[in-house]
């Protein structure tokens, strides 16, 4: 992994290309290449980098004949995201701060939705419709088409939910490689310390307890983004653990096994319900290093 971290920042070329390959196919890897590059040589020359590679997307939707509007746009969001991801981790150089920040950026971004934009079934309802006409055309049952349909309400927290895992996991990738750059950065050591802290995990366990008591839109468009930040968490201890008691690398490997399984609701539950805890007991301090 070094040497493809190497070889890619050796060249501004060699990581446009690539920026520009994954950003329609593996999005969270061209934004956290954009990452790198930005941590690397600062804003400007992210941003440089960033341009030419959506110019390439462009140009790569016009010769194969995809939509230049939607790659145009996919791309946009893609790449000036690393940018944003890179500004973060540079500013900050902690990925607990980035971390925290991405997470506001979500908050505020379903806060706002919610306010400006009272009613989203004007535009997602089409969507929806469309999306189950293909369904029942593909054979599903009726009650996948009513699990689906029965989603649709918290189909905002849902897109703001997929946006902070796309920015969350372009963020740990990036750290990831810069682990392996010159620059005295870490990895295992930062994700084992993730974790929103009281400031983010007060506001964010009320909104789990009120969407568990009440049937409010807004707040059920939040649930959503909580769960989710609060399973980066529950994983953050779990390899806190792990690295503790020396636990072998089968038990978090089946752990992630089992969360493309018929279990996953489940086991992403559970993570949350970890990473909740840890908000206020101190999870990590129940095992302590033998």
């Amino acid at each position: 992994m070094k040497a493809f971290v190497s070889w890619a920042l050796a060249r501004r070329y060699r990581l446009i290309v690539l920026a520009t390959a994954l950003a329609p196919i593996i999005p969270v890897a061209a934004t956290a290449l954009i990452s790198l590059e930005t941590v690397r040589r600062g804003s400007l020359q992210g941003g440089y980098s960033a341009a030419l590679s959506i110019l390439g997307v462009l140009l790569l939707a016009f010769v194969s004949g995809a939509g230049v509007q939607f790659a145009g746009t996919l791309g946009v969001a893609t790449l000036v995201a690393g940018v944003g991801v890179g500004c973060l981790v540079r500013w900050s150089r902690s990925m607990a701060l980035a971390f925290q920040a991405i997470v506001l950026l979500c908050f505020f971004g379903v806060l706002g939705s919610g306010v400006l934009w009272p009613d989203p079934s004007v535009v997602f309802d089409p969507l929806i419709e469309n999306f189950v006409e293909t369904l029942s055309a593909s054979g599903a049952t009726e009650e996948q088409i009513n699990v689906i349909q029965g989603w649709q309400p918290m189909l905002l927290g849902v897109l703001f939910a997929t946006l902070f895992l796309q920015l969350s996991g372009a963020l740990l990738l990036a750290f990831y490689w810069l682990a392996f750059t010159d620059g005295g950065w870490s990895f295992g050591e930062q994700f084992r310390s993730l974790r929103l802290g009281r400031v983010l995990g007060w506001p964010a366990t009320l909104v789990v307890g009120l969407g568990m008591a009440f049937n409010v839109l807004l707040v059920q468009n939040l649930v959503p983004l909580a769960l989710v930040c609060f399973l980066f968490q529950g994983l953050s201890v779990l390899h806190a653990w792990s690295k503790s008691r020396q636990w072998h690398p089968a038990v978090l490997g089946v752990l992630y096994l089992s969360m493309i399984t018929p279990l996953t609701g489940v086991v992403m539950l559970l993570l949350s319900s970890v990473g909740l805890l840890d908000n206020w007991i101190n999870m990590r301090a129940l095992m302590r290093p033998r």
